[in-house]
């Protein structure tokens, strides 16, 4: 059973990544809680396409569609709170109440669209609610996989990060195929009871070992040191971070922007072919993936530095203006941050300390997101400076930063 105040719920972090563990699938358990999570990941999906084009339907304005967007940065940097809460409350208030808000949230955007001209205000604050309620129900779920699931918590981990990236390719090709029948108004109505899927998993008992709250009363720094010492105090987690924050600049939105730029004014290519393309990118990198969560054995380094070369060295292929050696680095550079991405999200789990993984987690979490606003302008600037091609470069020798990084640290990795 867990206890609060940043004191270690079951185990200390594990530093052997040599130990085997079991298939999460042969836990019932897991089954449940995956289809569960795989029903609500499916109704985030359809309402991430349906709403921003429901927006520029009904208002015209890039403005607007932009505005709803930043409602999921918005409600990250609430992440640090829901992680304390994690830790040292449970996660049950967080799981139950953030669905139960998204729902009501989402119930009333929905009614508002049915008006003609919704306040854009009233839509924002909606998308901020339901965002929100989203960031505590994933902050809850994620800090608690290890106790959900003991047997297999790396793998568990790993294989639920696989799913999220299945259910988010496949909600633009449902949303496809549905909007002629229900429209977009119907899409957001059809995410609402995928709300409620996860609520009936957690009472049909699929949850965490209830926490007993701490009576002892800290300072803010004290409940904090903990957490920050869990991931500047281990030269793993240091490394982690760095590499996580490379990706998340070099390889982020920025970098999804400018391909989409160079593959319909640099290669011609009209949209529909640059929307295969993007489907087989993202398959390659969900194989990826899957390549490293389906392991028995987690050796973070050893994936984490094989993902990361191949996603630099990839990214320096980019500038050759071969379209074969392009549409080849492309796949396998998403491959590699496939690999990259299952090996962070479980690098987590195996290296934080369960009693202290919210809040570390929301600590990551914030720095991820402000990472990930930077990288937009940062290629925005480099391509304004050098051109398309060179950017492709410079993207390439950021992100080999964070493989120097793994190898400095070689030594700190055992049995990885």
């Amino acid at each position: 059973m867990s206890v609060a105040g940043g004191v270690p719920k079951s185990a200390p972090a594990r530093t052997d990544q040599r130990e085997s563990e079991p298939s999460p699938f042969r836990d019932r358990d897991f089954l449940i809680f995956a289809a569960g999570n795989v029903v609500n990941n499916l109704g985030e999906a359809l309402y991430a396409v349906a709403l921003p084009l429901l927006a520029y339907h009904r208002t015209g304005s890039l403005g607007v569609m932009t505005l709803l967007a930043a409602a999921v940065p918005a409600a990250g940097l609430l992440s640090p709170a829901f992680g304390q809460v994690a830790d040292r409350r449970g996660v049950r208030e967080l799981v139950v109440y953030g669905l139960l808000l998204q729902a009501g949230a989402a119930t009333g955007m929905n009614l508002l669209l049915l008006r003609h001209g919704p306040a854009t205000w009233s839509l924002f604050l909606s998308a901020f609610l339901v965002a929100v309620g989203g960031a505590a129900y994933r902050t809850g779920w994620i800090t608690e996989v290890a106790t959900t699931f003991p047997a297999s918590p790396v793998r568990a981990r790993g294989t639920l990060n696989s799913m999220y990236l299945a259910t988010t390719m496949a909600g633009p090709v449902i949303a496809a195929a549905l909007l002629p029948h229900l429209g977009y108004p119907g899409l957001l109505w059809l995410n609402l009871p995928t709300f409620f899927v996860p609520l009936a998993v957690w009472a049909l008992g699929v949850h965490p070992p209830a926490v007993v709250p701490s009576g002892d009363r800290q300072r803010m720094w004290e409940q904090w040191r903990p957490a920050l010492h869990a991931i500047f105090g281990d030269p793993r987690m240091r490394t982690l971070l760095v590499v996580q924050l490379v990706t998340d600049i070099a390889c982020g939105a920025g970098l999804t922007s400018l391909l989409l730029y160079h593959l319909a004014h640099g290669w011609r290519l009209d949209g529909e072919s640059v929307g295969l393309v993007i489907a087989a990118v993202n398959f390659s990198g969900l194989v990826g993936n899957l390549f490293v969560s389906q392991r028995r054995v987690f050796r973070a380094w050893r994936w984490l530095t094989t993902g990361l070369a191949l996603r630099a060295a990839t990214l320096a292929l980019l500038a050759v203006p071969m379209w074969p050696l392009f549409l080849c680095a492309l796949l396998l550079g998403q491959f590699g941050g496939g690999m990259v991405t299952a090996a962070v999200v479980m690098g987590r789990v195996t290296f934080l300390p369960p009693g202290v993984l919210g809040r570390a987690s929301g600590v990551l979490w914030l720095l991820a997101g402000g990472a990930g606003l930077l990288s937009s302008t940062t290629v925005l600037l480099v391509d304004d400076a050098l051109g398309l091609l060179p950017t492709f470069l410079v993207l390439g020798a950021a992100a080999s930063i964070g493989v120097w990084c793994l190898l400095r640290t070689r030594p700190a990795w055992s049995g990885s």
